[in-house]
């Protein structure tokens, strides 16, 4: 089978924060997921470089945007390398291949009459470079940045969608995973069935910067049209259209659940399977993060400080899946010596180095026992990572950790000393449960992962739960304790 999951598309205004980081490695372990269970997976990240912003923020820099923008992308794909993202293609929307497409689905919007020429007055906020209704902004104040928004009349090109108000409601309503979770796609609804919807201006006046109009050149493309588009940029060509599931912020959800699906739908091209919507990461005070609250963390930091998997799983275990969660250095720190290094690590160590004590050459499954059933953890985890819910899979997981680890210690395999056979069935045991959670722990921790099953003498490419034989080599000390060295708030 077949499965596409994509980021929402980065904006280089600056550099990375937190929230970049965590919906990278939520999106990233979906995909790793799905590889480890044998399905074809292409994961599209990228930028989202179009912006009326990123002209000015390049010259208060005092360089041109392209290089601007050049520079602040050289660092998002940074923190791609050093959280380990398996991304299959990162896309650029300043690139040919992505205009391309742009300008073709705008002229099938075009012919079909779907886009038309007038001027538009509403209340802009530059930040968001989105227009606010009086439904969404009664106090004339960004709802996102509480900054006072511009009233904007301009003339340019309008898409049609107020034609599709309906059309988009009966989707979302007909197809209860398109938009995920359901507090999501209620308030989605919700906000559809409270007011009209307004044609969305789609053009701004060119001033060097951005995908021109075809055959306008006095203007250039919004960059939400735009940036939306980049889905269908990179995965068509692939091979992987129309995507399984767009990972978002619920920041950008109507863009995403609403404007999107309008535009496709309007071109007569297939819809995505599913947005997901993951929450926002909070400050460890449970206020948003912001440089005027001075709460703010950042990644690179806190990667300095400990291992990329402990950091990968503590934003995939401790905040919840479907809504908002805090981010507290002290409480990474605990379960990356407990959970990770207690529960998992030392299970590791104890087991692979008292068999290579008592055992020397090759483990095998001969004439034993094998106490371990993985089938219902296996079925439970595919069901929990299809509802969504990636840190109720993990601590199903953790369970399966902690009966492994239940299972050695009632067993005490140290204190066996007449019978080999008693010994070899009781190790060969903890090294099936380590093996087969270690598989499962790489789709969330990919570094972890692999040197554990390294130490059984295992690289499977795709899940095995067979009774294989080990073939055992020291293991290196994956959660060395660490004490804190620097504040990450910034």
């Amino acid at each position: 089978m077949k499965f596409s999951v994509t980021t929402a598309i980065d904006y280089p205004n600056g550099a990375p924060h937190l929230g970049h980081a965590y919906e990278k490695i939520v999106t990233d372990s979906y995909a790793r997921w799905y590889r480890l269970l044998g399905n074809e997976v292409f994961f599209l990240t990228g930028a989202d470089e179009n912006g009326q912003k990123l002209v000015k923020s390049a010259e208060a820099s005092g360089l041109s945007t392209k290089e601007f923008v050049d520079k602040n992308v050289a660092v998002f794909k940074d923190l791609c390398a050093k959280l380990n993202i398996s991304y299959d293609d990162f896309i650029r929307t300043s690139e040919e291949r992505h205009i391309k497409a742009t300008h073709e689905i705008w002229k099938i919007l075009e012919d079909k009459g779907d886009i038309y020429f007038s001027s538009y007055q509403g209340h802009y906020c530059l930040n968001c470079e989105a227009y606010y209704t009086d439904l969404q902004a009664p106090d004339k104040k960004c709802p996102e940045h509480h900054t006072p928004l511009e009233l904007v009349e301009e003339e340019g090109y309008f898409l049609k969608t107020s034609q599709h108000q309906a059309w988009v409601i009966n989707h979302i309503k007909s197809n209860p995973t398109f938009v995920m979770p359901d507090l999501s796609r209620n308030e989605i609804i919700s906000r559809l069935e409270s007011e009209p919807m307004r044609d969305l201006s789609i053009t701004r006046p060119n001033k060097g910067w951005g995908i021109p109009v075809p055959g306008k050149p006095d203007f250039v493309i919004y960059t939400w049209f735009d940036a939306l588009i980049n889905y269908y940029t990179a995965s068509t060509v692939r091979g992987f259209w129309p995507n399984t599931m767009h990972v978002i912020g619920r920041d950008i959800l109507w863009f995403h659940a609403v404007i999107w699906p309008i535009m496709l739908h309007a071109a007569k091209i297939a819809l995505p399977s599913q947005v997901y919507v993951h929450g926002m990461v909070l400050a460890a005070d449970g206020k948003k993060m912001s440089k005027s609250l001075n709460n703010g963390v950042d990644p690179f930091d806190v990667i300095k400080e400990v291992p990329v998997d402990s950091f990968r799983y503590y934003l995939l275990r401790a905040i919840p899946s479907n809504s908002n969660g805090a981010f507290v250095m002290e409480d990474l720190l605990k379960r990356h010596q407990s959970e990770l290094g207690n529960d998992y690590g030392n299970l590791l160590m104890r087991v692979v180095k008292l068999s290579m004590k008592r055992i020397s050459g090759e483990i095998t499954p001969e004439n034993i026992k094998v106490a371990f059933n993985f089938e219902p953890l296996i079925a439970d985890m595919k069901e929990l990572m299809l509802k969504r819910e990636h840190h109720r899979t993990l601590e199903r997981l953790w369970q399966e950790v902690n009966m492994v680890n239940l299972y050695i210690n009632d067993q005490k395999p140290w204190s066996v000393k007449e019978d080999d056979r008693l010994f070899k069935e009781i190790i060969y045991n903890g090294l099936y449960g380590i093996d087969v959670i270690s598989q499962l722990l790489s789709a969330f921790l990919p570094e972890t992962g692999a040197k554990a099953l390294a130490s059984l003498g295992r690289k499977p490419s795709v899940l095995d739960i067979t009774h294989g034989n080990y073939t055992l080599v020291d293991p290196p000390v994956l959660f060395p304790r660490i004490e804190p060295k620097t504040d990450p708030t910034v």
